[in-house]
């Protein structure tokens, strides 16, 4: 059966023929015919399920945002007629993590985030440009390092509270620093917004901040009400769980481990400007949880649900072509190194031999039937900083591996060995991000026995892996050689004891705003809660990156690209999509965004 692949206008999804060939020639049952391919763009643009299809070419680079955005006229579109009012979404992990902060929101629970928080800036879909949101009417930039930005009138949270300049000037004040491990920050860098009046705030990053705007694209948006809580002492902003976003839906009701609903907000402002910022059309979405996708996949082909996150191929090949379609997700599986404490991953050699260890290629043929693309970086080709050279997977090479373990020391029973030769390296997990993550973790660790690496699988339940994921290099108590003067490498102090002297799945990571800074903000900044990198001479150079613009950044991005390839600091495996199982009258998600991000405002259902 040949795939119903819809992957939008994005980037690598551009060229889908070598996943529908691949299929037909694994020996698939008889197929029916193939729904049409979605048109590429010419340009592009952090959890999803399966490979991304191979491209055949790479997409031309995005030209930069222009500094002043006027406020568009668009004539108000008729909403569509629905022939039922609710629909039932079934994702594989209970949200029990509601707040739009962006902390520990994996992308299951980051579907049902994006129906309740709604984004301050936005990526069009089609476009692939900064557009308007229901927070924002048009932005400016005044000076390298300061913006200027119009807010929408009328906008109001889920618990009343009012957007307006001050709500976001104290959103700010825990988005706009390191310290508070809010994702967005990784995409915006540090800035304070300071209201010039209810609706007009002026915004300054404290160094040039060329690509603000883009990073707002990924930046929720929260209710001041909680955050006041927070500045007056009564209470933790990583404790906060309270649903106070502003997106088209609310929070009705919450059944622990059975089901949540989630109504329309009736006093949702739609922006004309952009089409996926419309009034939402269904009254009410039920959202259950499984962690099977065999279950959802039987969900959708029972019809006892509408939509579901995430199925395997062959899984959607059993469902038939009316009921999935295929989306993008701007991710690649890949895994963060701790190259700071664990005594073997902090040494280069070590970390080499890892790459040369792991035929990804196989992997992809045994476990994926070689629709994807194996990496050798995060990203893809379009991505700012992303070559071909930085890009190339690691050399499958397990003799060379062997002997950079040698080299080293790690073997034991050799004249050189360290008295920790052969000490555990552990990668760890949730069983569930990806499809057939197990056996993907399970064939990791094969590989790297092989070669005489003790490594160790280990799965581990989401609440643990996010705990994992935000203690890194900028927790309390985390010290590095050379870095604020600190003379040892101390791990940080976590809740729960989590260690960071591990590999860890990083997936769930995206390069949506196609510039590789992004990673260097999260994963390679001495500052940040979720680095497990710190390199004190290469810090200031690195974190001045994400100040420049045009050349000179696609330069210094190429060289940082370089050297993180180099020096092994990630393992990445290979590009990533979305396949989602859906109720044949279902519409409003034909054609899924490139990043998979979610916009259920739009579903209506055929009779």
């Amino acid at each position: 059966m040949i795939l119903r692949i819809r992957l939008g206008r994005a980037l690598i999804f551009s060229a889908l023929t070598a996943l529908l060939l691949g299929l037909v020639a694994c020996g698939s049952a008889a197929a029916p015919p193939a729904a049409p391919v979605a048109e590429a763009p010419a340009a592009a643009p952090e959890t999803a399920a399966e490979p991304a299809p191979q491209a055949s070419e790479a997409p031309v680079q995005m030209e930069a945002a222009p500094t002043a955005v006027p406020e568009p006229a668009a004539a108000p579109q008729a909403m569509p007629k629905t022939a039922k009012n609710k629909a039932v979404a079934v994702i594989g992990t209970e949200p029990t993590i509601l707040v739009g902060v962006g902390i520990g929101v994996d992308a299951h629970i980051g579907q049902l985030v994006d129906t309740l928080a709604a984004y301050i800036g936005h990526l069009d879909k089609d476009t692939l440009q900064i557009s308007p949101t229901s927070m924002i009417k048009s932005w400016e930039q005044t000076a390298p390092d300061e913006w200027v930005y119009n807010l929408r009138p009328g906008v109001t949270f889920h618990d009343g509270e009012e957007w307006n300049a001050e709500a976001w000037q104290l959103y700010a004040k825990f988005a706009g620093v390191p310290d508070y491990g809010v994702t967005v920050y990784s995409h915006t860098g540090p800035y304070t917004v300071e209201p010039i009046d209810e609706l007009t705030a002026h915004i300054t990053c404290g160094e040039p901040c060329p690509n603000f705007d883009r990073g707002l694209s990924l930046s929720y948006t929260y209710s001041p009400g909680p955050l006041r809580t927070v500045e007056a002492g009564e209470a933790q902003f990583i404790e906060l769980n309270e649903e106070a976003g502003a997106g088209p839906y609310y929070i009705d009701s919450y059944q622990p481990g059975i089901k949540l609903v989630t109504k329309a907000f009736e006093d949702f402002v739609p922006a004309p400007e952009s089409p996926e910022y419309a009034a939402p059309i269904l009254e009410e979405i039920e959202w259950q949880w499984r962690a099977e996708t065999t279950v959802r996949s039987a969900m959708i082909e029972t019809d006892e649900a509408d939509w579901a996150f995430l199925i395997t191929l062959e899984e959607a090949e059993g469902l038939g072509p009316e009921r999935f379609v295929t989306g993008g997700t701007a991710e690649i599986a890949q895994f963060t190194i701790d190259t700071i404490w664990h005594p073997w991953l902090k040494q280069l050699k070590m970390r080499q031999a890892l790459g040369h260890s792991i035929d990804c290629q196989a992997i992809v043929d045994a476990l994926y039937r070689g629709t994807t693309t194996c990496r050798g970086n995060h990203g893809a080709p379009g991505v700012l900083g992303i070559t071909e050279e930085n890009i190339a997977p690691y050399e499958f090479n397990p003799v060379k591996a062997r002997a950079l373990l040698e080299e080293i020391g790690y073997i034991c029973r050799l004249a050189n060995s360290a008295d920790n030769c052969e000490a555990d390296v552990e990668i760890t997990s949730k069983p569930d991000r990806i499809a057939k993550n197990i056996e993907l973790i399970e064939s990791m660790a094969t590989y790297m026995g092989d070669v005489g690496i003790n490594a160790k699988a280990q799965f581990v339940e989401p609440a643990i892996s996010r705990l994992v994921s935000n203690c890194g290099m900028g927790s309390p108590g985390a010290t590095q050689v050379g870095w604020e003067g600190s003379t040892e490498a101390t791990p940080p102090s976590c809740e729960g004891g989590v260690a960071v002297r591990h590999i860890h799945t990083g997936i769930g990571f995206g390069y949506e705003l196609m510039d590789y800074s992004k990673l260097i903000n999260r994963h390679m900044l001495c500052e940040s809660n979720r680095s497990t990198v710190c390199v004190p001479e290469k810090d200031a150079e690195w974190k001045q990156a994400r100040t420049l613009a045009g050349e000179e950044r696609r330069i210094v991005l190429e060289e940082i690209a370089d050297w993180q390839r180099e020096n092994v600091y990630i393992l990445p495996m290979f590009d990533l999509f979305a396949i989602y199982g859906v109720s044949p009258k279902l519409r409003g998600f034909d054609n899924p965004r490139f990043d998979k991000h979610l916009f259920a405002n739009l579903w209506y259902f055929e009779p």
